[in-house]
C-alpha cells in the first residue's frame, strides 16, 4: 500500500500545523508573535498564489477566444488583409503558446537572498522540531 502524495493545499496546511506545533515545544514565552506572524505570512502567501494561478486561468481561456476569434475575422479579411495580419496573428499565437506553458520544476533555481524572511523562519522553526525529537 503506497502513501499518496499530499496536495498542496495540505502540505501547507501541515506546515502550518508543524509550526503550531514548535511553537507549543518552545513552551510559553516570546517566540508566539513569531510563529503566529510566520504561520500568517505563510498562509497569505498561500491564498495569493491561489489568486495568481485563478487570474492566469482566466486569462488563458480568454485570451485564446480572443485568439480564436481573430483567426476566424483572419477568413474574412482582403488577401492583402490576410498577408499583413496572419504572421502577427501567428506571432500573437507562439507568444499566448510560450507564456502559458507549463514551467518545468527542474528547470527551476531560487536565489537564497530572495527567499522571505518568514519562510526562512519556518525553516528553522521547524528544523528546531526536528532537532528536538532526533536528540
Amino acid at each position: 500500500m503506497t502513501a499518496k502524495p499530499l496536495s498542496e493545499e495540505k502540505m501547507v496546511h501541515l506546515v502550518r500545523n508543524a509550526l503550531l506545533v514548535a511553537g507549543q515545544e518552545m513552551g510559553n514565552g516570546d517566540q508566539w508573535p513569531v510563529v503566529k506572524d510566520t504561520i500568517y505570512k505563510i498562509m497569505k502567501d498561500w491564498e495569493d498564489l491561489k489568486i495568481e494561478r485563478n487570474v492566469h486561468a482566466e486569462m488563458k481561456k480568454h485570451i485564446y477566444a480572443e485568439l480564436d476569434e481573430m483567426d476566424r475575422i483572419l477568413f474574412t479579411c482582403t488577401e492583402e488583409q490576410r498577408a499583413d495580419a496572419a504572421p502577427k496573428l501567428k506571432q500573437l499565437r507562439e507568444i499566448y503558446d510560450a507564456y502559458f506553458e507549463p514551467v518545468d520544476p527542474r528547470h527551476i533555481s531560487i536565489e537564497e537572498a530572495k527567499v522571505p524572511v518568514h519562510v526562512k523562519r519556518a525553516e528553522n522553526l521547524l528544523m528546531s522540531l526536528e532537532g528536538e525529537n532526533n536528540g
